[in-house]
């Protein structure tokens, strides 16, 4: 008996609703409009809780822009392109200079408050990342002393919209049964059946913890200390 030799499954929405409302033990047979948006909203309900989740390797996207001279703030779709990758978060970041890459360590928000003199210009090396509603906004310091480094970090990217039921996940192979258990797992606490929510809520937490050592990086594992320096601290 031969395999099908093609790799093309790709279930669209529609496919992944009827699937979450079987789970759920509802007919898609007797569901009306009304099931359907409201799966679509739990199901951007979801990614949005998704993405505070360690479940982000496939999201991550490089960006990078040049520095200005003297300019220590720069704000995310005005200064550095947010208009494609929609970044919600920043890994990490390095400064390149005549071809060389330096690491920029964050600074949290109280650390950069402590710093005495903020517009000390010279070569970039700590970061505050500034998460607002509108997206990121980076303050540098030391504040860039040229108009030729260039930023380079990793970030991490929104879920794409639900717009139509042809569309299909912004999620990997591995993630369409999480997925499908996750949505299950709303339905039934919307449409009120006691009996099916806590195991369904198990059965999705096992399937997401399942589906994220999928993605998980892999690697080396190297312990190394982290100096005050490293911290982001002034001294």
């Amino acid at each position: 008996m031969a395999t099908s030799g093609t790799y093309i499954w790709n279930p669209d929405l529609a496919e992944l609703v009827d699937e979450a409302m079987e789970r759920a033990r509802m007919d898609p047979a007797h569901i009306t409009m009304r099931h359907i948006l409201s799966a679509r909203r739990s199901m951007r309900f979801m990614c949005a809780d998704w993405a505070t989740k360690d479940f982000h390797d496939f999201r991550v996207v490089e960006t990078q822009f040049t520095v200005v001279q003297s300019q220590a703030v720069y704000v995310g779709g005005t200064d550095f392109d947010l208009t494609d990758n929609n970044l919600i978060d920043i890994l990490d970041m390095s400064l390149r200079r005549n071809g060389v890459d330096t690491p920029i360590v964050f600074c949290p928000r109280k650390e950069y408050l402590d710093i005495p003199e903020k517009t000390t210009e010279g070569r970039t090396d700590r970061c505050f990342v500034d998460k607002t509603v509108d997206g990121l906004t980076l303050t540098f310091w030391p504040v860039p002393e040229n108009s030729t480094d260039t930023v380079i970090f990793n970030g991490v990217r929104k879920f794409q919209d639900f717009d139509t039921a042809a569309d299909t996940a912004d999620i990997p192979y591995y993630m369409h049964d999480a997925f499908a258990y996750e949505l299950a797992f709303r339905l039934c606490e919307k449409y009120s059946q006691p009996d099916l929510e806590q195991a369904m809520y198990v059965k999705a937490q096992n399937a997401f913890k399942t589906a994220q050592n999928a993605v998980r990086e892999r690697g080396d594992v190297r312990i190394v200390p982290v100096s005050s320096r490293r911290r982001g601290r002034y001294r």
